[in-house]
């Protein structure tokens, strides 16, 4: 009995030996690994490192994206070629209308090198403040000046034939026109030319024809029997360049119909409107039949181009001195 306990005691010392043993390699590799919240805490502070760190370099691309788009706006470069090529098409244009000149003029065959000046009126009355209506007695000295300083007047169509056919015309050939088409031309501009030997040209806006203050029919064709031509300035004088094609179309066809009607005799000349005009109004009037267009740029007609043509404004109160300058210096 008494041995037995012996054995169960040693036995037990053994026993507890051995658990001492086993606890403390356990403590050392618990000492030695992280816990899993250990684990866990040191693997977020990692990621919080690198999302940080990936925050900065987004940052700093966004900074250089900035940049760039600072130093070179898709917007801003958009906008500038859209202006580039806005001013380019009027060059082109323009261009155009110069190609088209020449072209014209060599297709006329042009014979006539002299330059000649195509004076321009409104309307020949009173009227204080408005430059556009020159007082007759006036006019009648214009035209008193030009017959002592020896001018002939000839006709557009004069003009025309000399540039293009061959046509002979005096030394000192004058063209003198009218835009608009007002009643004083008739009653006032009419007798004061024919008194020194003068015809002229009208241009008329056929939707005015017998309106108030406007020229009526048999005034028309009174002037056309004594030689002055009477010629289309639209149907109802609009912004040529704003208008569709077919309204165009319209403005140019049917006032040169109207006047063909009346007269019974061809119309061939045209004045634009407000002198606006492009490239394609100038195609349509030659569409339209007609043989030369008149414009308000200043300067003396010459052959270049027959629908194209310079003229010299004329305006109250000009005093002879500045219209002779006009009439004696093709690039007044």
């Amino acid at each position: 009995m008494e041995q037995g306990k012996r054995v169960f005691c040693f036995l037990s010392l053994i026993f507890l030996i051995f658990a001492l043993v086993l606890g403390g390699c356990s403590s050392i590799r618990e000492a030695e690994s992280p816990t899993v919240w250990q684990q866990e805490s040191h693997n977020f502070e990692t990621d919080n490192q690198s999302v940080e760190k990936q925050q900065t370099e987004n940052q700093q691309t966004v900074s250089q994206v900035r940049e760039n788009q600072e130093t070179k706006n898709p917007e801003v470069e958009s906008r500038e070629a859209e202006r580039q090529d806005t001013e380019s098409q009027e060059a082109v244009n323009q261009e155009a209308v110069n190609q088209e000149s020449k072209n014209q003029g060599r297709e006329s065959k042009e014979t006539g090198n002299q330059r000649i000046p195509i004076l321009y009126y409104h309307s020949i009355a009173y009227e204080e403040g408005n430059e556009l209506r020159i007082p007759p007695e006036e006019f009648e000295g214009q035209m008193q000046l030009l017959r002592r300083n020896g001018y002939e007047s000839i006709t557009l169509n004069d003009l025309y034939e000399h540039f293009y056919q061959g046509k002979e015309i005096p030394d000192k050939p004058i063209v003198i026109t009218f835009d608009d088409g007002y009643e004083d031309n008739y009653l006032n501009a009419f007798p004061i030319a024919q008194k020194y030997g003068y015809k002229g040209t009208v241009f008329v806006v056929t939707d005015w024809i017998d309106g108030k203050g406007y020229l009526k029919r048999e005034q028309l064709l009174e002037m056309s029997e004594a030689g002055w031509q009477i010629e289309s300035h639209t149907r109802t004088h609009p912004y040529l360049t704003s208008l569709s094609p077919e309204m165009l179309e319209e403005e140019l066809l049917v006032s040169k119909q109207v006047l063909e009607a009346l007269l019974q005799e061809p119309v061939t000349a045209f004045a634009y409107p407000y002198g606006v005009y492009d490239y394609a109004t100038v195609e349509a009037c030659r569409g339209a039949g007609y043989l030369i267009g008149v414009t308000t740029e200043r300067g003396w007609a010459g052959p270049e181009n027959p629908f194209l043509l310079q003229r010299v404004y004329c305006y109250a109160q000009m005093g002879q001195d500045e219209f002779l300058r006009r009439i004696e210096n093709p690039n007044y």
